[in-house]
């Protein structure tokens, strides 16, 4: 069930007008476990995850409290700060992108069905070793249309290319684990 575009909207003037943490406390819960695994999905720990969760919903509260603009896509802004966030937190710990098999094991099977969408052929126990021989841009566009069902313009003002550039990738990464698939059946 998808929160509606009105009561979001709603919700963000509440915030901004009256600067509400009770509205914007709603915002989160909606979106608290969406972000934690499309962040989880990028670091090695949990407890990572949790802090750079943490960080998006601050820097998102600071956002909509500081600016003007009219947010016409809220989706599309926290996972936006979320990715920014993560490509910080690699900045700053100058790391490479890692993740444990147990937390991987964990996000699979939260988003099975999901994830089938994209190659049905897919061994669940080997998925996890797929994914991680894919480029991060194509790892990250999979992600966001199979697992959290984005649309390729959402995804393109998420990853800031344009949803020509969405589409290729999209159809690169499908190719690239098609074949990393089907080597390894």
């Amino acid at each position: 069930m998808k929160q509606s575009s009105f009561k979001q909207k709603y919700l963000i003037f509440k915030v901004r007008q009256h600067k509400d943490p009770e509205a914007y406390g709603e915002l989160y819960d909606y979106y608290v476990g969406k972000i934690y695994r499309f962040i989880l999905f990028k670091v090695a720990t949990s407890e990572e995850a949790e802090d750079l969760t943490s960080e998006v919903f601050l820097k998102t509260w600071e956002y909509i409290n500081s600016t003007s603009r009219k947010i016409e896509n809220l989706n599309a802004l926290f996972y936006k700060v979320a990715r920014n966030c993560v490509i910080d937190y690699y900045r700053k710990k100058n790391q490479s992108v890692v993740l444990t098999d147990e937390d991987q094991m964990d996000l699979i099977e939260d988003k099975k069905n999901s994830v089938a969408k994209i190659e049905d052929r897919v061994d669940w126990d080997n998925l996890q070793t797929h994914l991680i021989k894919l480029k991060d841009v194509y790892r990250e566009v999979l992600l966001l249309r199979y697992s959290e069902d984005f649309s390729i313009n959402e995804i393109s003002e998420i990853v800031d290319k344009s949803p020509g550039n969405v589409r290729i990738i999209l159809h690169r990464a499908l190719n690239a684990l098609k074949e990393i698939t089907s080597r390894n059946t």
